[in-house]
């Protein structure tokens, strides 16, 4: 079946015989092609799925990037085996074979799968993976990078120094665990962080090289073998009072049964909608500054596509502390002027530019297809990455400015 797909719609996916309920959201187009993470949770639901497919437009407009934006997702226990995972990845890979084989939709690691699975579902329906892939395990450090640089961004408007500032880390995770770690070297005291199981809080600030030193073999039950912290209630942790909260579990975190309790000057999510739009207003009213979870953390989509393109780890640290940090500045610079929330300039710039790359990308101009053919070459092993690493600083950097 060759389905045609017209955006905005979620579809939903199951097969009685494996067990298999799952939805696809696609809220966006580009050259009839979609990208987006695959996530296996137990609670996944369609209206979740459709809103991050939308912040997958946003992001991929913000950044310049020509990608239509996607969200999938499984029912799956988090605690599921590997071969039970993998069982449901083929039902899924099966159910969408017409839109997986000719790559209308791009899934990539999310929640709950790996790098390895989402090779593997490619490998189910025998479609080639290329020597080089833009897939990789950094995408936490990435995502991490674009919230320090929208901290650092930001943190003056607030009349905050970092090297003076506390904070707390709501999922000390993949990616929580970096973002703490930098904050530390910048002198920030991080006083607070949770996961799964609770929370954990010293007014003398945490010792987090210990608490990473102990994430490998605790995971999520660090907060019961760290003795040197008062134990709290996770949502607890949200109304500290501390200069910055940094949102790093699931979604909708502050909502409007909580916001007015939200203390923070500071809000920089690394998940997705992890404030409801209702709050997110109320938060602007209040006086905090809540960056737009598209914006920062849209590293875990920019850093990789620079490192498949050739650009080393230093590269894309110096282009998320110069180029990145200006953009977080411009959009808050244009919400103090405008006196509106920061969210709605971020969206205005973000879709202006979706739908500029959409129209230049749909009319097959000659820079992007040289690029892109570049990019292509490498990939495949034809060139080494000097060459792509030649058009792409520039490239990126254009990108970012909406210049393209």
């Amino acid at each position: 079946m060759n389905r045609e797909i017209v955006p905005p719609l979620t579809l939903e996916i199951s097969d009685s015989r494996t067990g298999l309920h799952a939805w696809l959201a696609v809220d966006s187009l580009i050259n009839n092609r979609c990208c987006g993470g695959l996530r296996m949770l137990s609670d996944v639901t369609e209206s979740e799925l459709s809103e991050l497919a939308r912040i997958m437009t946003l992001k991929f407009g913000f950044l310049g990037i020509p990608n239509g934006g996607a969200k999938a997702g499984i029912c799956c226990n988090k605690d599921a085996s590997p071969q039970e995972k993998l069982r449901l990845l083929e039902a899924f890979a099966i159910r969408l074979r017409d839109l997986l084989g000719d790559c209308r939709y791009n899934p990539h690691q999310d929640m709950n799968t790996s790098k390895q699975e989402i090779l593997a579902l490619h490998r189910m329906l025998g479609i080639r993976i290329p020597r080089r892939s833009v897939a990789t395990e950094k995408s936490g450090w990435y995502t991490a990078l674009t919230i320090i640089a929208s901290i650092k961004a930001a943190s003056g408007y607030q009349g905050m120094n970092l090297s003076n500032s506390t904070a707390a880390i709501e999922g000390f995770g993949k990616v929580g665990s970096l973002v703490a770690q930098g904050l530390e070297q910048l002198g920030t005291k991080v006083v607070a962080i949770s996961t799964i199981c609770g929370a954990l809080y010293s007014a003398k600030g945490l010792n987090i090289p210990e608490l990473m030193g102990m994430l490998p073999e605790f995971g999520s039950e660090i907060v019961d073998h760290y003795s040197a912290a008062e134990r709290i209630n996770k949502e607890s942790l949200l109304e500290l009072d501390v200069d910055i909260l940094s949102p790093c579990a699931r979604g909708y975190s502050i909502r409007m049964d909580n916001v007015s309790r939200i203390k923070a000057k500071l809000i920089c999510p690394a998940a997705n909608t992890p404030v409801t739009k209702e709050a997110d207003e109320v938060l602007f009213q209040q006086g905090a500054l809540s960056i737009p979870d598209f914006v920062s953390n849209a590293g875990g989509i920019i850093g990789p596509i620079m490192e498949f393109a050739g650009i080393n780890p230093s590269g894309v640290t110096h282009f998320m502390n110069t180029h990145y940090s200006t953009q977080v500045t411009a959009i808050i610079k244009k919400s103090r002027q405008r006196k509106i929330n920061p969210r709605r300039i971020a969206e205005e710039i973000a879709m202006d530019r979706f739908l500029r790359l959409k129209a230049i990308s749909e009319s097959g101009a000659l820079g992007n297809k040289i690029f892109g053919f570049a990019l292509d070459l490498y990939r495949s092993g034809m060139i080494p990455a000097i060459f792509p690493r030649m058009l792409s600083g520039r490239q990126f950097q254009k990108r970012i400015e909406g210049r393209f």
